[in-house]
């Protein structure tokens, strides 16, 4: 079996003796021997011929010693200190988006917003969809899990003006007024009935930006819980005007106030209740701040869920951001420290760490030299390297006393802190909703076992008494507190991270760029130095000539050797010999007229060298475009410049090549397609990158008429039927036929003049002689007949050819889905089935996971041609992600009509968030039926 020739240019094998100069002049003294003994019998040094030869040696092993360099240290002599984009940055063209539950996990991390989040595949579908009898229900049967759609629990990073964004708990303080006339900060938490991510329509309000009305507390205000020291409950009667609608809304919701600073008696308990009865009915007070922190988060959802949505892969869909629940963690604990000590940074301190201890960041990586070619695996992520074994370790559901100790006792400099003298009395407890959830037990706290409950320090549920020399100190908890938040803002937890360094040549190499003419080596009495001409230069510079020529075409193609590699050579000249006239002026009496057009390439060879020179570029990044030169019947010249304009899109093909169109924004006659579209764009030579129609409405060519078994269509010219069809037994073979049609009756050479009863008409016949179909008219001479034949061809190419161009629908987008308004459902894909209702071959139970239809008109030069869909389907399958299941469909002109059609309606509905959920129903509905309908076309082929 022939190898396949590489694309990439080859080197020379390396020069292996130990002195090019010396085994130069070995082989040239050789061949002066053997050619010219009789003659030149002194080959002593002193001979000017065996000077000239020396001369000549030492400039080739100059020569020869460049070109021997490694590539990369001849292209850093060649850029010297310029700073040119001759090269791909490898973030640029090696694939880096990300693919796997892992990629996205980094990628989610890496965004600033983002301090966690976790990828799940959803459990189920919503609403549910059943299988039976090989069909789709809502109600039974075998329930379906859909593959490819992912939930993203969020977990958001602290806001610089609203703090802690994550859970439903609001951390407030109040100033109180006492009855013997001293005030006092009582720290509370207040516990709302929801999260950011709330589809409760009583609370979709805190997502906008609500006008807050009224506030007041319904029923008997404060409730204390008798279970539950410094516990109230409270319904908050809230009036506000909706921003979108402009109404006024009453809502209650329902909080839960937990004041966490101790209250000793019954009139400090009363002072305090009333107080913050005062503030949770202020205007101003928690309910607008948790607005905000709502309104805040959903737009941090909204922003990230676009991104998600511009990197989606084919065939996937990210179904939800869900907030993380918050599971608080409080400490208590006795503590012996040194006297003197100021209590307040100390705590804070200790706060500090163990709030990096209960809820870690995750922190990059410094990767050491040898193994930076990890940055390159999976997404780029801009913050530095994610350690995949970070990332997959399990997520622990417990708090040991014993690391929690040593946490407290080693502090930021994880050394043991001196000023701390003793610690006991150490016990943890968790709290869910300013209850009481847990206490540590046996050294530790167990949390939910569900990874969506976060631990999260809270200093004001915490209790630790200090002690000096045995008696109890006191310090203000605001002050601890302040302390804590300043620490976070100020201390650095982040892992440095690493640059990957800048490849140089470890040598130190310089290079002269400017051409030294080997006569000047030569004594100085042969007078070459001499500007002018002599009686003794004069025929010296001629034997010189030949050697000068090639040792400056030496150099200047070694000169051009990073123009040529370059990516932004758009240059067509391979060959750049040196012109002496213009380097060695005084060679300008010895040279022809005629010498500059012999220092021309020829063209053939240089198209060839420039093609060789762009498969080696393009075969650096992983691509081959060699055959599609010669499938597509490109020319030399509209090859090269196929091949440089596909290498010039790799930047934006390469890194994101699974990468879907972004449903979300509008894409219908725009360039927000998939990435392998705009490939294949370049693979087949394709007239646009867009989605749009590609054959028009079939009506005013074609009228079908008849029933079974003789149904036909009537092409028209205008208003003048041209031409009736043969007898079709089925609708979808007279619908075929008008491709045949279309590929046939393009050329005028198709059609055949036929006489009877002294009138002509002319038939329209395919490769093998079939007749297609027959004139309506009757033309009174042949060259009539001729005449209208020519004029409807032309008509026929010049008005309905499709454009070249193709779909891509990813059958997961049409899924059912949960609509607000009553009674809305949307429609099922059909499973293809066989005659014994068994399901046909190559299709499964799941017609939405994993399916990918590619579209294509199927008439045309090109698209009209067997053995070019054959090869152009393997080729798109090719492409494609391998864990897709394909189907390229070659459409007739009715059905690609109808598919562009409810394609179009339903990307720029799928689009717009403004539209009725009936409307987009329906546009949803005609896209089902479309698919459901090609399906039936392929059945009725026998094509499954």
């Amino acid at each position: 079996m022939t190898q396949p020739v590489s694309p990439f240019v080859q080197l020379l094998a390396a020069d292996k003796s130990n002195s090019q100069y010396d085994s130069l002049l070995k082989e040239a003294m050789k061949n002066i021997i053997d050619i010219s003994s009789g003659l030149w019998t002194d080959h002593n040094e002193h001979d000017p011929g065996i000077t000239i030869l020396e001369a000549l040696c030492y400039s080739l092993t100059e020569q020869l010693h460049l070109t021997g360099l490694p590539i990369a240290d001849q292209l850093q002599l060649l850029r010297g200190t310029k700073a040119q984009n001759d090269f791909f940055d490898p973030k640029d063209v090696l694939f880096n988006t990300p693919v796997t539950l892992l990629d996205w996990r980094k990628w989610l991390i890496d965004q600033d917003t983002i301090l966690n989040a976790w990828i799940t595949t959803q459990k189920e579908s919503t609403p549910s969809i059943f299988l039976q009898n090989n069909s789709y229900n809502f109600t039974s049967g075998i329930q379906l899990v859909l593959k490819g759609i992912y939930e993203v629990l969020i977990q958001w990073a602290p806001d610089k003006l609203l703090g802690e964004l994550n859970g439903n708990i609001l951390s407030v303080n109040q100033t109180v007024n006492l009855l013997i006339g001293a005030t006092a900060t009582y720290w509370a938490d207040i516990i709302f009935p929801f999260t950011w991510d709330t589809t409760d329509p009583d609370f979709i309000g805190f997502k906008g930006n609500m006008t807050l009305n009224t506030i007041t507390i319904v029923s008997s205000g404060l409730e204390p819980d008798p279970t539950s020291q410094g516990v109230y409950f409270a319904d908050l009667k809230i009036n506000y005007t909706d921003p979108v609608t402009l109404m006024t809304r009453d809502i209650i919701v329902s909080i839960i106030l937990r004041v966490n600073t101790p209250m000793l008696t019954t009139e400090e308990q009363d002072a305090v209740v009333l107080a913050y009865k005062s503030y949770l009915t202020s205007l101003n007070g928690p309910v607008f701040q948790y607005n905000k922190i709502i309104k805040q988060c959903n737009l941090l959802a909204s922003q990230t869920m676009q991104a998600l949505m511009k990197q989606r892969n084919l065939a996937e869909d990210f179904a939800a951001l869900n907030a993380v629940n918050i599971v608080e963690i409080g400490v208590q604990c006795d503590l012996e420290i040194t006297p003197g000590i100021d209590v307040v940074p100390l705590l804070a301190e200790i706060f500090f760490v163990l709030d990096l201890f209960i809820s870690p960041v995750i922190l990059q990586d410094e990767l050491p030299d040898n193994e930076q070619w990890k940055a390159f695996e999976g997404p780029i992520l801009k913050n530095g390297y994610l350690s995949d074994y970070k990332l997959q370790l399990p997520p622990g559901r417990s708090i040991f006393l014993s690391d929690v100790l040593h946490v407290m006792l080693e502090g930021i400099q994880h050394q043991r802190n001196t000023n701390i003298i003793a610690l006991f009395n150490l016990s943890i407890q968790s709290f869910i909703n300013n209850k009481l959830a847990g206490e540590s037990e046996e050294n530790c706290l167990r949390l939910p076992d569900d990874f969506t409950w976060r631990p999260r320090l809270n200093i004001f549920k915490s209790n630790i008494v200090i002690r000096q020399r045995g008696v109890i100190k006191s310090y203000d908890p605001g002050a601890v507190y302040n302390a804590y938040q300043t620490l976070k803002n100020t201390v650095v937890t982040t892992t440095p991270v690493s640059v990957l360094p800048v490849l140089v040549p470890t040598d130190e190499l310089t290079y002269n760029n400017s051409y030294y003419p080997i006569q000047y080596e030569m004594p100085a009495c042969y007078e070459l130095r001499l500007k002018e001409l002599t009686s003794t230069n004069a025929q010296a510079r001629g034997y010189f000539f030949f050697f000068e020529q090639l040792l400056a075409n030496f150099q200047t193609q070694w000169q051009s050797g990073m123009q040529l590699l370059s990516i932004n050579n758009a240059d067509t000249e391979t060959r750049n010999p040196a012109n002496l006239r213009k380097l060695l002026p005084f060679y300008d009496s010895y040279l022809s007229p005629l010498y500059e057009n012999a220092l021309k390439t020829d063209k053939d060879d240089n198209y060839a060298r420039r093609g060789e020179l762009l498969d080696h570029l393009l075969a650096r990044i992983g691509e081959d475009f060699r055959y599609y030169s010669i499938w597509d019947n490109l020319t030399p010249i509209a090859a090269n410049t196929a091949k440089y304009n596909f290498l010039h899109a790799a930047p934006g093909l390469s890194y994101k090549r699974f990468q879907a169109f972004n449903y979300t924004q509008p894409s219908w006659n725009t360039t927000n397609t998939a990435t392998i579209l705009q490939k294949l764009v370049h693979l087949f030579q394709l007239p646009d990158k867009l989605v749009k129609r590609r054959w028009k409405n079939w009506n005013p060519l074609f009228a079908f008429s008849g029933v079974y078994p003789k149904i036909h269509f009537t092409a028209s010219q205008g208003v003048n039927p041209m031409m009736k069809s043969i007898d079709y037994a089925f609708d979808y073979e007279a619908q075929d036929g008008t491709s045949d049609f279309l590929i046939w009756g393009i050329n005028k050479d198709n059609y055949q003049i036929t006489t009877s009863a002294g009138v002509y008409s002319f038939v329209l016949m395919d490769d093998k002689s079939h007749i297609l179909a027959t004139s309506v008219n009757t033309y009174p001479t042949p060259a009539a007949a001729t005449n209208a034949a020519t004029s409807f061809a032309a008509y026929l190419k010049a008005n309905w050819l499709p454009t070249e161009g193709l779909h891509l629908l990813e059958l997961i987008l049409l899924r059912p889905q949960t609509y607000a308004t009553p009674m809305l459902q949307d429609k099922f894909l059909s499973i293809p089935l066989m005659p014994d209702l068994t399901i046909a071959e190559g299709f499964g139970t799941d017609m939405y996971s994993s399916q990918l239809l590619v579209v294509l008109p199927g008439a045309g030069p090109r698209f009209g041609d067997d053995a070019y869909q054959e090869v152009a389907t393997a080729v798109i399958k090719k492409e494609l992600p391998a864990w897709l299941q394909i189907r390229v469909v070659w459409l007739n002109i009715v059905l690609m009509y109808e598919f562009e059609n409810a394609f179009e309606a339903w990307t720029n509905a799928i689009s717009n968030p403004a539209i009725s959920e009936a409307n987009f129903k329906l546009a949803k509905s005609d896209m089902i039926d479309s698919v459901n309908n090609i399906f039936n076309w392929l059945k009725n082929r026998g094509e499954y």
